[in-house]
């Protein structure tokens, strides 16, 4: 079997860790490792956690062909794919669209962290993640919005009162993005049961880099290059890499208070502003149209703030989401 810590010292491996194989499935975890030549920390990344997010899984299978062992020190691991079968399954007439729910037992991996190696078979490929991931220094999820959304540049840090926080703070501003959102167990995507609140309160210090366009399947490669330059900051931060991280001209953090734009009428959905665009409050950021063209209403921003997720519908129902906005902070100080 597959042991992402026993590749040799100066080599990579691509392999695959069993997880079940019976009848109904044969599920595994793809894993790539770079041993460095020298002794190190190990730092992970993960992409496909939602596996219709192509972006980070893109990312995470590249980082594995760039680097080099021979100029790394410690460990790098690779899971491209954390949910194979959801991956595999994505078919057009399957809803896995926000989810990441596995189409054998419907349930959304980043729900059910640590896992249970004797569990449905989300929860058990959820363990086999989780085992590899926890004897890791330094983690990063990388997401890309998912297919209904447009969304903002940026790293998510969980403040979970535990000594990690100090690492995953620095780790959130090294990424060298241009926006820190911190996070709580009381805010959903860092909540009790998903994967980076597990890491973090087993001592792995993790984040997640948010980077990609859900509804390009093809991802564009500036978003893959976000990924990939982040991580390579990560590595020369932590001198597993000779070098200096890249960082931006500027780095503010954003408000946890997300502020939701929904539709006011029926109708067609025009998106005047877009993720990254900063906006006045009463800017007019949409349209809703008549089939002739009409308009019909006007959409406006609530807040002086940034998007965070413009959601590309095209024909909308009154309630339906068109924007998430949140208002920007101050700087990191990075």
């Amino acid at each position: 079997m597959f042991d992402p810590y026993k590749v040799p010292k100066g080599t990579k491996e691509f392999g695959y860790v069993p997880v079940v194989n019976n009848l109904l499935v044969d599920a595994k975890v793809p894993v790539g490792v770079v041993n460095g030549v020298e002794e190190g920390p190990t730092l992970a990344v993960t992409g496909g956690l939602y596996p219709t997010e192509y972006c980070g899984v893109e990312s995470a299978s590249r980082l594995y062909q760039l680097i080099d062992p021979e100029k790394l020190r410690g460990r790098f691991i690779t899971i491209p794919v954390m949910n194979m079968p959801a991956f595999q399954f994505k078919l057009k007439w399957l809803n896995l669209r926000s989810t990441g729910s596995s189409p054998f037992d419907g349930v959304g991996i980043n729900n059910v962290f640590p896992g249970n190696p004797e569990g449905k078979l989300t929860e058990r490929i959820a363990h086999a993640n989780y085992k590899i991931l926890s004897k890791a220094d330094y983690h990063v999820d990388f997401r890309g919005g998912d297919f209904p959304e447009s969304h903002l540049v940026h790293t998510i840090q969980l403040r979970v009162g535990e000594k990690v926080d100090k690492t995953t703070a620095t780790m959130a501003k090294a990424f060298g993005l241009e926006y820190v959102l911190p996070g709580t167990p009381e805010i959903g995507h860092t909540s009790p049961g998903t994967m980076i609140h597990t890491l973090c309160t087993s001592g792995v210090a993790s984040i997640i880099s948010e980077s990609g366009l859900g509804y390009r399947t093809q991802p564009l490669e500036e978003f893959v290059e976000d990924h990939i330059r982040g991580t390579i900051n990560l590595l020369k931060h932590f001198g597993m890499m000779h070098g200096d991280p890249v960082m931006p001209a500027k780095q503010n953090y954003l408000d946890m208070e997300w502020c939701g734009v929904p539709a006011p009428e029926a109708g067609v959905f025009t998106a005047l502003a877009d993720y990254g665009d900063i906006l006045k409050e009463e800017q007019v950021i949409g349209r809703i149209t008549d089939i002739d063209g009409s308009l019909i209403s006007e959409v406006k921003s609530p807040i002086d703030g940034v998007v965070h997720t413009m959601y590309p519908a095209r024909l909308v129902f009154p309630g339906d989401n068109l924007y998430t906005l949140l208002k920007v902070d101050g700087p990191t100080g990075w």
